[in-house]
Parts: structure tokens; sequence; C-alpha cells
């Protein structure tokens, strides 16, 4: 196919928007995003269907930008060198982020170098990779980083959608400017309390300027240490041999950065103005700062000799030479007035109370001769460290075009020059001459712009949606409607996934365009499109019942208390007799005893604590409190959805959602009402069941319909006035939240004559009966296993907590039967009476997870605890230590297969991280899945200023094999469930439901549950109907050719059938 038209045609759609950009003297061209995405589709659609289309679809995107640009109007900047970063006036999103994306204000030199051991490990990858799949990946990066522009209006053509969609649209750009502005007041709070070099910003600088000033520091200290002849050198020189470079760069960054952005130290006192200090307070900074560290070093070893004077011969030789400048014994010898007050514990406790400099050197002097060096070479001190910032600190300033290379006279291509980052100048001011540190100018504007890339970045988009969310078509496109996402979360990179995994993705949607094909993971993406695009509204009736319980004070349905707790009051004692210290005497007191004071203590820490704990319950409650009443009149809201690297699904919202708390999922209600039918009414009296809890929910499914059916007289009690003495039946139940919801939608029906007619909104679940157990069992075929965890029919429904816990006693009684061992006798004894379900709970739920036996043993000991069942602190660990161990063998007793399963894709996963590999595999899906977990190299530079951590990128760290090795079998089970939950969602939208899923719970509505649980039960079979273990087998050994050999077979299936989940009532109920 002929592609030159198609390339020609985008040469022009360019070509037409700098003209029309040029016309109107913009800032910033807001067509570019748009005609890079009609060009790449004019590109697409000439190597499938000639040129002729993609040049038609380039000159519509080039009438689009042009109408654009006509209508954008240009934007003035103050003047940064005026006013300084801390005083520009905020500009909307929309005028100046895409500017910033597109043209960085600096580059620092040597921050390259940093990175050169990055760079060296991917070299060798990029070498064979004959696709360039690492370019393709920056590109693909890059433009996720644009806003996405395009039709303005993408959704039905009605008047109504067009409004809808233009108001999610500014809503957008307002949460942007809003986190803008709230970043920039942090930045000036953080500024004026002198730690700007904490900032985002000022950690960039801090890291790119601190190997090659480490290194100026080094060749310092080298002429200091051969006498090479130099001003003033003789002076500071043996100041500066006392610390070690790495300290002295660290210290010297954080002290500039930190006065520069602060601005207080500039020309006029009462006007500050950052990127400006004078020259004579920054040198005699960086003097007192210097002196403390020292003096702290001093201090430091006088508190290990008091505590051991042994060890001091045997201390390490790499330790700063302040540290052993001087001899403390001879110090204290010389001050013999000081060695009660600078000795033994109280020293060293008061030494970890010396944060700043100010009280280091207040100290020192007090305890140290010669603590003070003197201002003049304090200054001398730290112009020696100015100067080598001034000449070690480099950065490079883009031309126009916000390239870093430009063509010169000869037509060959350079870099731009290095510039000063910071340089000495004078300034006038009242008559006087003063000297002056300054920063380059482009840091006005690289700083200001660093707040808007975190706009971007910040959890502002994440807000329920108006319309629909734009539809997943790629990996990285789709969500929200003006900003780019990416279809999977995680903090490992700016972008979310690890680099592995994101290469990942890229590579297999690449290889699917070039073939023409939709990519591997398409089912994922239709998944997701079909949750993000249930629509839901709030329940006002509910919402109602919230907004009065926190105004009557809260401390009411989980809602957390609006008032403090009140501290304990100062125990009050009673004049009487009380024998001193040494039991010598009796002495008449009123004061307290030390028991009523340890214990008065004690029960104001704990209910500081609790208050802390509580003040973040309401804030996080207000948070949903709010949402919820800003969304309540809208007729739908919508939850756009990503996944996790494993593919389990979560809605981006993160305040208000159905995945949230109780509080949450009773405030929301389907948008969408459909009528109860023959059978709905009666599901909404079993969700009414499930919700109250309390051993309801796991009876028969008969006998908890009859249950609600027999206190109906409560529920509509509680619907018409649930906070009346009347009302109380849905405080009782577990999730109270969602039973009020519940009481409120059968009250309605019933009230209304025709239940079957009621068009009920309610969301209805179905649960999954320990559903990693269920997939576990499934795997392995486990059939015993699987009847503990409902895969089979049963008249009852089944309980594995209940059946573990009767397979732990008949193990205990049988240990405790056994006399030749009378120590596990002696602790079965103890055990016995009190295993139950409560008992073993939590560590069967977590088995799934990979809990270990510590993990385990925590879990029972503090279950026994707080029963107050055995007082006695190391018999309760001993019990406690030998229940985890006969819970762990009643597990593997009752779920055999499914435990070979587990020790299975565990083994695989150590064979593969022993040789340094990451575990990879594939889901049912399609969707490429690579464990993230890495060993994080860091170096960590104490200093008195700051703690400097200097993080390596994790990507070029070893793997983290215990994490690797313990997380496989997790998040294999995960990736099976996110598929059986995905494939449910996809069918239900085919049967035309509503359907909402949270991991292992399936929500419809009332008079749909019927076919949902069909489909529900189609699609587990159909995936586990799958070779899945030996997919994975052969997955495994495809990837890891080297460790075919190593990697065991999978183990042998049992005998369950399958096809009797059909017809399992208690699968999900």
């Amino acid at each position: 196919v002929d592609l030159s038209a198609a390339v020609a045609a985008s040469s022009r759609c360019f070509s037409s928007a700098q003209e029309a950009i040029a016309n109107t003297q913009l800032d910033e061209p807001p067509g570019v995003s748009r005609l890079a995405s009609a060009a790449a589709a004019a590109l697409d659609a000439s190597a499938s269907a000639g040129a002729g289309a993609g040049a038609s679809d380039c000159a519509a995107a080039d009438d689009t930008a042009a109408d654009d640009a006509a209508r954008t109007t240009a934007t003035t900047r103050a003047d940064a060198h005026a006013i300084g970063v801390l005083e520009h006036s905020p500009a909307s999103f929309t005028d100046r982020v895409r500017r910033s994306r597109h043209q960085p204000r600096l580059q620092i030199v040597g921050e390259e170098e940093v990175r050169e051991r990055r760079r060296v490990a991917q070299a060798e990858a990029e070498a064979n990779d004959p696709g360039m799949e690492g370019i393709r990946l920056a590109l693909a990066a890059l433009e996720m980083r644009r806003g996405q522009l395009y039709n303005p209006y993408s959704f039905n053509d009605s008047q109504h959608d067009r409004a809808l969609e233009s108001r999610q649209r500014n809503n957008e750009i307002m949460a942007v400017d809003r986190e803008v502005g709230r970043y920039k007041a942090d930045l000036l709070s953080t500024a004026k309390r002198g730690d700007a070099a904490s900032l985002p910003m000022g950690r960039r600088l801090l890291s790119g300027f601190f190997e090659p000033l480490t290194r100026a520091l080094e060749a310092e200290q080298e002429c200091v240490r051969f006498k090479i002849p130099g001003p003033d050198r003789k002076v500071y020189g043996p100041f500066l041999q006392m610390i070690k470079a790495e300290k002295l760069a660290v210290v010297t960054m954080h002290v500039v950065v930190s006065a520069l952005m602060k601005g207080e130290h500039a020309l006029v006192a009462e006007h500050p103005q950052a990127g400006v200090v004078k020259f004579v307070r920054i040198v005699e900074m960086l003097g007192e700062a210097v002196q403390a560290e020292v003096n702290l070093g001093r201090l430091k070893q006088r508190a290990r000799l008091m505590q051991d004077a042994a060890a001091e011969k045997e201390l390490d030789k790499t330790r700063d030479v302040a540290e052993s400048v001087t001899s403390a014994d001879d110090m204290i010898k010389r001050k013999p007035h000081l060695t009660e007050r600078f000795t033994g514990n109280d020293f060293t406790r008061k030494l970890k109370v010396l944060k700043d400099v100010r009280s280091v050197t207040k100290y020192a002097r007090m305890a140290l001769d010669d603590a003070d060096w003197g201002n003049s070479a304090r200054v001398k001190v730290g112009a020696a460290l100015l100067n080598c910032l001034l000449n070690s600190a480099k950065i490079q300033i883009p031309g126009p075009d916000g390239e870093f290379t430009f063509y010169d006279d000869e037509g060959e291509l350079r870099d731009v020059p290095e510039v000063p980052a910071f340089h000495h100048s004078y300034a006038n001011h009242r008559g006087q001459r003063y000297g002056t540190v300054n920063w380059h100018s482009a840091f006005f504007l690289c700083v200001e712009d660093d707040a808007m890339v975190r706009a971007t970045l910040a959890p502002v988009r994440y807000m329920p949606m108006l319309t629909p969310p734009r539809p997943w078509t790629r990996f990285n496109a789709g969500g929200y409607l003006r900003s780019e996402s990416m279809v999977m979360r995680g903090h490992y990179t700016i972008h979310g996934p690890s680099k592995p995994q994101l290469m990942a993705l890229h590579r297999a949607q690449i290889r699917a365009e070039e073939e023409g094909r939709l990519p591997p993971f398409q089912k994922v993406l239709d998944a997701l499109n079909v949750l993000g695009n249930t629509a839901w509204v709030i329940n006002t009736d509910v919402l109602e019942v919230i907004e009065e319980v926190w105004e009557r004070g809260g401390n009411m349905a989980n809602v957390p208390p609006r008032a403090h707790l009140e501290p304990p009051t100062w125990p009050r004692q009673n004049f009487c007799l009380r024998s001193d210290t040494n039991r010598n005497q009796l002495l008449a007191t009123g004061l307290p005893s030390g028991r009523e004071i340890s214990q008065f203590i004690s029960g104001l820490n704990r209910v500081k604590q609790e208050n802390s704990e509580l003040h973040s319950q309401r804030c996080d409650f207000l948070i949903k409190l709010q949402m919820a009443k800003e969304m309540r009149d809208e007729e739908e809201i919508y939850f756009p959805h990503n996944i996790d690297f494993r593919g389990r699904a979560y809605t981006m919202h993160v305040h208000l959602n159905h995945l949230g708390s109780d509080l949450c999922r009773g405030a929301l209600l389907f948008a969408k009402a459909r009528p109860l039918g023959n059978n709905g009414l009666d599901w909404l009296y079993i969700q009414a069941a499930n919700l109250y809890g309390g051993g309801i929910d796991k009876l028969p499914m008969e006998e908890r319909r009859d249950w609600i059916k027999m206190r109906v007289n409560l529920l509509e009690d509680a619907a018409r006035n649930p906070l009346g003495p009347e009302g109380t039946f849905w405080l009782e139940a577990e999730d109270p939240w969602q039973c009020l919801a519940a009481c409120k939608e059968i009250t309605k029906a019933r009230a209304s004559g025709d239940p079957e007619a009621y068009l009920c909104r309610l969301p209805v679940h179905q649960d999954g009966s320990c559903n990693g157990l269920q997939h576990y069992a499934a795997l392995g075929r486990d059939e015993a296993g699987g009847e503990q965890v409902n895969l089979v029919p049963r008249m009852q429904p089944g309980d594995v907590y209940t059946g573990i816990a009767k397979v732990l006693r008949e193990i205990v009684a049988a240990d405790m039967l056994n006399g030749g061992d009378p120590e596990t006798q002696k602790l079965a004894h103890e055990l016995a009476p009190h295993i139950d379900r409560k008992l073993v709970k939590q560590t069967v739920m977590t088995s799934v997870y990979g809990v270990t036996h510590v993990g385990a043993r925590s879990q029972i000991q503090n279950r026994l605890k707080e029963r107050d069942a055995i007082m006695n602190e190391t018999l309760r660990y001993q019990i406690a230590n030998y229940a985890a161990t006969r819970t762990m063998d009643a597990l593997s007793n009752l779920f055999t297969n499914a435990r070979e399963v587990m020790a299975w894709l565990t083994e695989c996963a150590r064979v593969t991280c022993a040789k340094g590999e990451a575990v990879k595999w594939t889901t049912p899906l399609g969707l490429p899945v690579v464990q993230p977990y890495r060993l994080k190299g860091r170096k960590v530079i104490r200093t008195l200023v700051q703690n400097m951590i200097l993080s390596y990128d994790s990507e070029t760290g070893g793997v983290d094999k215990n994490k690797q090795r313990s997380a496989f079998p997790p998040n294999y089970i995960h990736s099976i469930d996110s598929a059986h939950m995905m494939m449910t969602a996809v069918a239900c939208s085919e049967a035309k439901l509503t359907f909402a899923g949270v991991h292992d719970s399936f929500w419809t509505h009332a008079g749909d549950v019927p076919e949902m649980s069909k489909i529900i039960r189609e699609k587990f079979i159909e995936l586990h109907s799958e070779p899945l273990l030996e997919r994975l087998y052969e997955e495994l050994k495809a990837t890891y050719p080297h460790l075919a050999h190593e990697l065991p077979p999978p183990p042998p299936s049992g005998k369950l059938d399958l096809e009797k989940v059909r017809e399992s009532l208690y699968f999900f109920s």
C-alpha cells in the first residue's frame, strides 16, 4: 500500500495548524492533540483503504483545529523576575498546562549522569529489539500526557446530552484549577517555614545537583589534603575535612534552595522575593549549618563513649573526622562541673531532641570548649561551599521550539550551552551595594509548571461523571473526557504500572494493531466499558438520614462522633501514709501513687490516639457526605473503571462509590429502575437478611426470607422513622445503611399495592462463598474442598470456617490422647475449649492470600486475647503457635487438591525468581501480567538539616524474591476471579441486565437476580473448563526456556464435577 499521500496530507495538516496558531498569536496550540490523532488515523486508514480517506480525515481535522485556534484567546503572564515564583497569579489550566508538557523549562546538567546506570541496562535490550519498542513506548507515553481534545460533542446529539457533556468538561477543568490553587498554597506555606527543599521541585534540585556538587566538594577536600594553595583555603580547609563530601552537599543544597524559595533574605526584608538572597546571609547560614553538623557529631561521639567505653577501640575508621576531633574524656576533665550534666543516659536523651541548627549550637556551647568557630571561619566555610555550588550546578535552557539541540551556522546539530543554575551578582539598595546569590530565571516557570503537572496527576480527576465515560479503546485511551488515563493503575512509575508491565501492554497493543486485529486483552476493555456505563443516582432517602445523624452528633451506625473524647482527669488522692521509695519510712502525702499516675498517662495517651483516629474518620466521612450532597440532584452519575496489575477492576473515583464502605453503598441506587416481577420482592427480603447478618445470612434461602417477612413491621417502622424509638431494626444490622435502604425499598414496594409492577432501583447482591478457595478448589478439582465452599448442591449453605473448626477439633482431640508428647498434650487441652468458627475465620480467609505461620499465629493470638481466654502471655503465645500449625493442617486435610495447587504455584515462583526473573503470566482474558515487586535501591545521607534519601530506579534493581514468591499464588487467583467477574459483566450486558461488580460480589436489580445467577454459574464453568494450570505451565516454560527443566508439572486433579456448580444454590447467594 502506498502511504505517501497520507504522509503528505499529515504534513499539510500540521502546517495549517501552525499557520492558524501564528495568526492568533497563541502561547500553545489547542489543536495539536487533535491533529496528531487525526494524522495517526489518516496513516492507519491509508494502510488499509488507501491514502484518500486519510487525506480527508486530515482535512477535517485541519478545519476543526483552525476553528479551535480562532476561538482561543492569548494569555498574559506577569514578569517572573519582578514578582517571584510565589506571587504568580494563577491562570487557568487550559491556558497553560499543555505548554509545560511540551516545552520543558530547564534541564539539570548532570541529571542524565544519575540515570546513566538505567540507560546502560536498557541499551542492551533496545539493541536486540528490532521493533524499536522502547521508542514506541516513549512516544505513547508522551501522547498519553497530552490533553484530550476531540470533537466537543461526542455523545448523542440532543441538547440535553450536549449540556451534560459541557458541564462534565467544565467540572474537570475546574477541579484541576482548584488543585493548582491548593498546591500553590501548600508551596507558599512550606516555603514560609523554610522547608522548601522538601517540595517536589526542591527534591528534584537536590537529586539533580547532588552528584556534581559532591564531586566538586571531593576535589576541594583533595586540594586541602594535599595543601594546594588557594584563597583562604588554610582557614576553611580543616573544617571542610571534618564532614564527608556527601553530607556537605546535602547541607549546602538544602540551605541554598530553601533560602531562595523562602525569599526572606532578599534586599528588602519587608517584601520577600523568591530567587534572591543576600550573599552575606547565605554564607552565614551555610557556616552555621556545617558548624552545627560537626558539633552534633562530636556530641553523639561522647554519648557513645559514655554508654560503652570499650566500644571506642573498635569504631569504624570511616567515620567522619568530626566525630574524633577531640576526646570526650578530655573535654569533661577540662569542664568537671559538666560531668553530671553531660554524661550518662540523660545526656543521650537530650541529644534526641536536638532537631535544628539553633538547638544544637546552644547545647554545644555549654558542652564543648571549642564549639564556636568564630564568625570569620564560618563565613569562609560558607563561601567555599557556595563557590563549589555555583561552579558545579549547571542547567540547560531549551530553545524557542522547546528542544535542547539546535543547528549552528554550519548546519551541525549541537546541544544548547550549559548555564549556571545559580549565580552571584550585585544590587544597589538605598545607596549601598550588596552582593546577592540568584537562581536562574527559568526556575520561576519551572516551579510554577511543576504545580500544573502535579495537578494533572493529582486525584482531582477522580470525581463521579455526569456522562458515560469515554470508552476504553486502547490501554491508554479511555475514562475521563479531557485527560488521558492508563487502563492500569499503580504507583510504580509516574504513569502507574511498572515499566515492564507498561511495555507488555504496549507490545501487545502495537502487535495487534500492526496485524489489524483487536488486542488480546480487548475483553478486559469491554468489561470496563460495561462497568463504567452503569448509571447511578444518590439515594436521597438514606442521605437525609445520614445528614440528620451527623447533625445530632454522629456516633451512630458507623458515623464518627463530632466531638472529641474527653481526656481522663488527674487522679485525686486524699492525704494518706505511704512508704518512700526505699521503704524506710512512712510519709504523709496527698499526691497520687505511681500506679495511679501511670494509669492516668496510659489513659491520656489512649484518648489522644483515639481522637486522632476519629479525626481521620471524620475527614473521610465528610468528604463522602459532601460528595453525595453535591450529586444528589443529578439524574445520573457514572464511575469510570480501571484495573490493577492483576486485572481486578476499581472505580477511578475514590470517595463515593459502590466499592466503598457500607455508608457509600447505602447512599447509591441504580439510576435505571426495573419492575420487581414475580420473585423480586422475595429477593429484597433475602437481601435485607444478608445485610442484617448475625448468622441470619447463613440460613437457607427460604428461612432468610421468612425471617424478614416475620419482622416486616419492624422494617416499615425503620423506614418511616429510622431515628425514632421504634425504628432501630436497621441499627442492629452488620451493614446498617444498606439495611436501611432495603427497609425503605421493601416498604415502598409493599405500599405500592402491586409489588410485581413496582419499579425498583435497589441493587441486590450475590456474593461468592469464600471465593478465593472456590477458585482454588475448581483449579484442583478438589471434591471435598468444593463441597465446603458450595461448588456442589447442598440443602444447607456450606460454611468453610465451620468446617475447618470441626476438623481442627478432631486433630486437637487426637493430640489430647497422645501421651508420648506431654507438651503438645497440654497445649491441646488448653486450646480445645476455645475452638470455634471465629477463632479460625481470619486465618482461613487469609490462607488464600499466602498468610505465613507467623501471621496465622498473630491472628489466633489476637482472637484469644479479645476473649480474655488465657491471661498468661507466654502460655497464650504457645497456644496460638500450636493452634496456627494445627489450623494449617486442618486446611490441608480439608482442601487437599487446592493446597497442592497453592504449593505448585509457590514452587513455580521460587524457580522463576531464583534466577532474578519477575513472574509473568497472561490472564484468561488475555491481559499480560508482570509482578512489579523489586528491591528498592536507595542511599540515606543523614544530616542535621535534612535526611536525604537517594532512591534508585526500582526497575534497575533485582527482583524481591520473597515477595515475588509469596505473592504469586494470591495474585494468580485474583487474576482468575477478575476474569470471572468480567466475563459475567459482559454476558449480563448482552442480556440487557444492569450489572455492577465488587470483586466477588455481583449486583443487579432484584427482578433480574435469577437470570444473573444463571450467568454467574455458566461463566464460572466456562472459565474453569479451560486447562488453566496446564496453560500456565506451558506459558512459564515458553517465557523462561532456560528454566523449563526446573519447573514442576501441575499437580494431578481431583474428581470434582464442575457441572454441579450449575445446580448449587449457595455457590453465589
